[in-house]
């Protein structure tokens, strides 16, 4: 029976991450049309205005849906007529405060005006408002077939999503390019496409059987696994322009010169660190399949394996790529961005890849189990360790205090959780020992890699010098997990 649920589950990480991947390299694509169809002054601005629609939707699309696939998978099995109640009380409070937000937005207006450099960004903003109202429709009716477990579902509609915003944006470009500026119909089609998918989603949620009825005192329930969600979303999403203010400044008072720390910064945040959150997209896929997966399990023991399950594969997951970065950072760099010092960074910030993974599985098994709260604290634990780095120690350590600030704060907060699961469901996890062991193979991976492609560089390109020792990394290091038998996860990375 484990077996039988573990390829289940894994299974379900294959479909999300399948999507997951194929939107990502839509929306890819999509950016380069558009900073060759729009120009890079009418992007910078739209980046602008969509930075703070993006808190605006963390409000509303980032707590509720994952706190109705939690409700809705235990209640399926328990009272399945408390799901359209569930459903209703969740849509009359992410209407509500994408309502507020809205509200707010436009008594502020003025005041949003002086602080945007182009009255555009403002044009740009007020346009995505209908988009935040849509979007919490959009997030709650999926987070519906989220806990119903039908990945599938879940991950067309948000890969339709993109494929509505790119088909709306080329025709706004194109057919109607006289009567919108630039900006304001990338501003535009990002709305269009929220309503579309909002509407398709709504239709395929009453096709699907889904109904609505009185709430019946739901809103409590509701709200109570939702804040403490939506504040760590709200939380990680206000740190990012905050890293942004404080590092570039802290860089100019230690003796960089504001082109230097501008620079600095956005190699690491610009090319760095995307590669370091590359794992994340496979670990949130895991993270999406076994929130509901444990919320509707009442066997103990299932729960404790699925854990286990869950972690060991996050933790290898994240270590696989480390020595490929550790060992062909540099190369890495040069070939992807012509940039050695992006490439120097990444080979030196690889490890904190394994406690982002750790953070991210760990925080989603807490939302799980109902321990938001625990993790919204541990975090803002972490939190608090990253502002400190990032202001003390770029006289040590120049941008990379950003490194040192993020792995820390990973770090912290994914330690306190294991902590909390530790306590909470008395077991033992050996995530020290775990990590430990695939930090001891990836040294040595790492070593033949950059040996190889030094090699290798003298006689051929770096695309190929690259590709074999990548390759050669990989092979090296899934031997010595199956030699060490590092990799317990049954059914999936090697046989029982």
């Amino acid at each position: 029976m484990g077996e039988i649920i573990l390829k289940h589950l894994f299974k379900a990480v294959a479909i999300i991450t399948s999507f997951s991947v194929l939107t990502r390299i839509i929306g890819f694509l999509f950016k380069i049309y558009l900073s060759r169809a729009v120009g890079a002054e009418s992007l910078g601005i739209y980046q602008i205005a969509f930075s703070v629609y993006m808190v605006l939707e963390t409000f509303v699309s980032s707590g509720l849906p994952l706190t109705i696939s939690k409700l809705i998978s235990k209640d399926e099995k328990k009272d399945p007529k408390n799901i359209s109640s569930i459903i209703t009380a969740a849509l009359i409070i992410g209407l509500i405060i994408a309502s507020l937000l809205c509200v707010i937005i436009l008594i502020l207006k003025k005041f949003i005006a002086g602080l945007f450099t182009d009255i555009r960004c403002l044009n740009i903003l007020l346009t995505l408002l209908p988009a935040t109202v849509f979007s919490s429709v959009y997030a709650i009716l999926r987070g519906y077939f989220w806990g119903k477990k039908n990945f599938f579902l879940v991950s067309l509609t948000e890969f339709l999503e993109q494929i509505f915003r790119v088909i709306a944006c080329v025709i706004l470009l194109s057919a109607f390019y006289s009567l919108f500026d630039k900006s304001i119909a990338v501003g535009l089609s990002l709305t269009i496409s929220c309503v579309l998918s909002s509407i398709l989603v709504f239709i395929v949620y009453l096709k699907n059987g889904g109904r609505f009825s009185k709430p019946k005192g739901k809103f409590k329930e509701v709200l109570s696994s939702a804040i403490p969600i939506t504040g760590i979303r709200v939380l990680s999403s206000l740190l990012i322009p905050l890293i942004g203010i404080i590092v570039p400044l802290r860089l100019v008072a230690v003796g960089y010169t504001s082109s230097q720390a501008l620079s600095q910064y956005g190699i690491a945040m610009g090319m760095t660190f995307p590669l370091l959150f590359l794992p994340s997209t496979v670990i949130g896929s895991m993270a999406m399949a076994i929130i509901p997966d444990l919320s509707s399990d009442n066997n103990i023991k299932s729960i404790k394996h699925k854990i286990l399950t869950a972690i060991d594969f996050s933790l290898f997951v994240s270590s696989i790529i480390l020595p490929v970065y550790l060992g062909l950072g540099e190369g890495i760099g040069k070939f992807l961005f012509d940039n050695t010092t992006a490439g120097y960074y990444l080979s030196y910030s690889c490890f904190i890849m394994i406690p982002i993974g750790l953070n991210n599985i760990s925080s989603s098994i807490l939302n799980a189990l109902g321990l938001e709260l625990k993790g919204f604290v541990n975090y803002f634990i972490g939190s608090a360790f990253l502002i400190a780095a990032i202001i003390v120690l770029p006289r040590y350590t120049g941008v990379l205090s950003l490194v040192w600030g993020m792995g820390g704060c990973m770090l912290i907060s994914g330690f306190l959780n294991i902590f909390t699961l530790k306590k909470h469901l008395k077991i033992k996890i050996p995530v020290l020992n775990s990590i430990f062991k695939f930090l001891g193979i990836s040294l040595p991976c790492a070593i033949l890699g950059k040996n190889l492609y030094e090699i290798l560089i003298t006689v051929t390109n770096n695309f190929v010098s690259l590709t074999i020792s990548g390759i050669a990394i990989l092979c090296c290091f899934l031997v010595l997990c199956s030699i060490f038998n590092i990799v317990k996860i049954n059914g999936i990375f090697q046989k029982k």
